[in-house]
């Protein structure tokens, strides 16, 4: 089952001075996290609710309404979400003579463009057989994402504090003792962590252990099991836990 819901989904072919639109679509996520892959095609994907951490060959970055990502064919790139966060993201996929070449780029769009871009998307049908006035909005859509606007190469990672802040925080060491060990007062290595990741160091652990549950669920033959292997001593205590992250229980996930 796909980790997103389609609000919107039109598959396209549109062919115009060597650019080709392939599919536009509107994405509500639904999982916590979606693991890094990689497309034969370059895609875009535009923020337009919500909050959450946007990877793109392997740095991550903190992604919010406006921000858009350009991500040429071939490159991995995955998601996970913040807390409870369930984003919505337009979706592009396209090709272009100068694809090989393209680097991946950021940039975020300021509210006016988003006001834009909402009002023509609301005039394409959700589904559907297209018309010849349909393709008007598409197009301007298509424009105003692809225009003449700078946007900003992503550059090669750089060592981040959080890089030496998560090996700590896989056991149970305080987190009192964590910030100790990294040179900084719990208070501001907080407010350091959230500049650099949009995630405090509390929900840097938590974002740890909710990926190790995620494991111990696929893997474990019981929740209980998974529990235990997540770090748990108590099942009920991390049903709940679980429930409060992802929004759903460790049982509805494994059947999922």
């Amino acid at each position: 089952m796909p980790a997103w819901s389609p609000i919107l989904i039109q598959k396209i072919e549109i062919h115009a001075l060597g650019f080709v639109l392939r599919k536009l679509q509107l994405n509500r996520h639904r999982d916590a996290e979606v693991h890094p892959h990689r497309h034969a095609y370059t895609q875009l994907i535009l923020f337009l609710h919500g909050e959450g951490l946007q990877t793109v060959n392997r740095r991550q970055r903190h992604a919010r309404k406006g921000d858009l990502f350009i991500i040429p064919a071939g490159t991995p790139h995955g998601f996970a979400t913040l807390e409870a966060s369930r984003p919505v993201c337009l979706v592009l996929d396209y090709e272009t003579k100068e694809s090989p070449r393209l680097r991946p780029m950021h940039r975020h769009l300021p509210p006016e463009t988003l006001n834009e871009l909402h009002a023509l998307l609301a005039q394409v049908p959700p589904k559907g057989r297209l018309t010849l006035a349909d393709y008007a909005p598409i197009l301007a859509v298509v424009a105003r994402l692809l225009g003449s606007a700078p946007v900003t190469p992503e550059t090669a990672p750089t060592p981040r504090l959080s890089d030496k802040v998560r090996p700590l925080l896989g056991g149970t060491v305080p987190l009192g003792e964590v910030a100790r060990q990294t040179g900084y007062h719990p208070d501001h290595l907080t407010r350091r962590l959230k500049r650099e990741t949009g995630l405090g160091l509390r929900a840097q652990r938590n974002r740890l252990r909710l990926d190790a549950a995620q494991r111990a669920l696929r893997e474990a033959s019981s929740v209980a099991e998974a529990a235990a292997r997540a770090g748990f001593e108590d099942p009920n205590y991390f049903a709940r836990w679980f429930r409060r992250q992802t929004g759903r229980s460790p049982s509805a996930f494994r059947d999922r």
